[in-house]
């Protein structure tokens, strides 16, 4: 067999190729449940985040979101309108993605909008209110496509 010329480290990374693409395949649905499963939970995955300004008091909403690979810049959003970037989550699966929100009367705040180990969304969609917000919260938080949602406070 040819295969068994190579050196061990290439048949490990073939064999953990091979196994990457048959679950990121197969990944993408259940036929028996219909939903998605397990593809957010992969390395390198495109991922959408969109942060509406539903600011209480109907500023306009400065926003400056980065990660350790990238720095997104200052964005300024008019109130009940989006923001929405891209990105995929890098090969170790560390990306985390914090934003510094500001706007003229509500203050000078922190919040984590993509954290890997807690964020299982392909489309994640945050609502800012600002304080005295949605249930006593600032944040809320849901995953397009899924029921339900989270109220989160700042950083």
């Amino acid at each position: 067999m040819a295969f068994a010329n190579y050196h061990p480290c290439t048949k490990l990374m073939f064999y953990a190729l091979v196994f990457y693409l048959s679950i990121s395949l197969s990944a993408s649905t259940d036929a028996t449940m219909k939903k998605p499963i397990a593809r957010s939970l992969l390395p390198l995955q495109k991922k959408t985040i969109v942060i509406r300004n539903s600011a209480i008091n109907k500023e306009v909403m400065n926003i400056h979101c980065s990660s350790t690979e990238s720095d997104l810049g200052l964005k300024h959003i008019p109130y009940f309108q989006d923001y929405t970037f891209h990105f995929r989550v890098n090969w170790k699966g560390t990306t985390k993605f914090r934003c510094h929100v500001t706007w003229r009367g509500g203050g000078d705040h922190w919040f984590t909008v993509f954290e890997r180990g807690r964020d299982k969304c392909s489309e994640c969609v945050w609502q800012v209110y600002g304080e005295g917000g949605y249930g006593d919260k600032p944040l809320m938080y849901y995953n397009r496509g899924d029921e339900g949602y989270h109220l989160f406070d700042w950083d």
